[in-house]
């Protein structure tokens, strides 16, 4: 019964520190604006348990890069319509949206919706309903509490259309302890979740595969109105036909004292032409020290090469007809256009 993706929940009203229930759950129609950090940020995997200290207060920030944290109907969302049973839903602006009911006993997860990369598209998860859902925590959920859960649904994918998907989940509260986010800015009595899930969407075409989706977060709290978290460290590794693609995503409530020099979430600035083209294609813009790959729809890198110049010429006639993705990557940034060979 499972597979969401950020933000689970928060502290209670009344109860012991540290514990997660239905009445400290994320406050409907709050809003947080969250700053993105370092993607190769640690993500303190082996620091768990009581009395422990996170120090993220020298990671660097993502210059001019922040995302905003909403809770919200399911309605009000952009795939809301497949998650009908869903009550509530919380959506990271051009991430993921995930979405619950809740009982005073439980959390539970009815999917979420996310843009999927090498040549995914966006995914949306729906789970089939009932036992098929995924199970995210038992209430109250203390330190060291921690559940299994399996899950069963559809993937509805851009390029692939809907496929049967199953999989399984795992969470745990393993630590709370003292959390700094910078210099000035060190919180105390913080709570940290953590979730691991991985899903098998089948691709009923032979040869391709099946998509792979694995998660690991680690949410971190203060149990303080709008009991959203105050750190997010998420990677999401995406395996299409053998091919994996890995996203990281570092998010902090607090602004970093520094920021890296380039923004690593640098948008594709390249030029690309003809696009579409039959024989040849130009891709300009360039510095001189990137690496050009050209990607199918799936997954499979059909061409890589190293520009060593301002502009790259690509002979594309011996591709098949249809939908690539040209990947440009420069200083471990990747910069990426969609190109329609005929």
């Amino acid at each position: 019964m499972k597979l969401n993706l950020l933000l689970a929940t928060s502290l209670i009203t009344g109860a012991a520190f540290g514990q997660f229930t239905q009445s400290n759950e994320p406050v409907m129609g709050s809003t947080m604006t969250m700053f993105l950090l370092d993607s190769n940020a640690v993500d303190y995997a082996a620091v768990t348990g009581t009395g422990v200290t996170w120090d993220y207060s020298t990671t660097p920030g993502i210059t001019g890069e922040t995302k905003d944290v909403t809770v919200a109907l399911p309605s009000a969302t952009t795939n809301g319509s497949d998650y009908t049973s869903s009550t509530w839903a919380i959506d990271i602006a051009g991430f993921m949206t995930s979405y619950y009911t809740s009982s005073a006993s439980s959390r539970i997860s009815q999917g979420y919706a996310f843009d999927g990369g090498n040549g995914a598209g966006t995914v949306r998860v729906v789970f089939d309903g009932g036992a098929d859902d995924a199970l995210i925590m038992n209430y109250p959920y203390d330190v060291t509490n921690s559940l299994t859960d399996a899950f069963a649904g559809n993937a509805i994918t851009d390029n692939f259309g809907t496929l049967a998907t199953s999989g399984g989940i795992t969470t745990i509260v393993d630590g709370q302890g003292t959390l700094k986010l910078n210099a000035a800015t060190t919180l105390s009595n913080v709570t940290r979740f953590k979730l691991s899930d991985q899903a098998t969407a089948v691709i009923p075409i032979p040869g391709l595969g099946n998509v792979i989706m694995e998660r690991t977060q680690y949410e971190y709290y203060t149990m303080t109105n709008p009991y959203l978290p105050v750190l997010v460290h998420s990677t999401l590794v995406i395996t299409l036909a053998g091919t994996p693609t890995t996203q990281h995503i570092v998010m902090s409530s607090v602004a970093p004292d520094e920021y890296l020099a380039v923004s690593e979430n640098n948008k594709a600035t390249f030029g690309l032409y003809p696009n579409p083209a039959n024989e040849s294609v130009v891709i300009s813009g360039l510095a001189g020290n990137e690496t050009i790959a050209i990607v199918d729809m799936a997954g499979r890198t059909v061409l890589t090469t190293q520009n060593n110049g301002t502009s790259q010429t690509l002979n594309v006639a011996d591709f098949q007809a249809g939908i690539y993705n040209v990947v440009v990557t420069a200083n471990g940034i990747k910069s990426t256009k969609k190109l329609t060979i005929n």
